[in-house]
């Protein structure tokens, strides 16, 4: 016989503010462009942006290579690897993952 029992648990996230003005939580990195993209409104118009059988909504903006970025957290899909980015500029939204290069968090 089952019994359901609660353990209350209670966790505080706490951000942290690097010297860059990045906001931080645990999963979160710092990447810069490996060539010029857009960013998109959803993961699945980032994902699919060049499919020819799905049309997608254009770019809320476009990046130049070597920007940097604050990638906040990044989803999964069948076909792709998405992360929801803030930019300098503050520009929130999604890339393919892939178009990232990981950059240390003080350079």
């Amino acid at each position: 016989m089952w019994h359901n029992v609660a353990i209350g648990v209670v966790v505080t996230l706490m951000p942290v503010v690097a010297s860059e003005g990045y906001l931080l939580w645990g999963a979160s990195w710092h990447a810069q462009t490996k060539a010029e993209i857009g960013i998109y409104a959803s993961e699945s118009d980032a994902a699919y942006r060049n499919s020819l059988a799905n049309r997608t909504n254009p770019p809320i903006t476009v990046l130049p290579q070597n920007k940097p970025v604050a990638v906040l957290w990044d989803w999964y899909g069948k076909d792709y690897w998405a992360c929801y980015v803030r930019s300098a500029s503050g520009t929130r939204g999604w890339v393919l993952c892939t178009s990232l290069s990981k950059v240390a968090a003080g350079a």
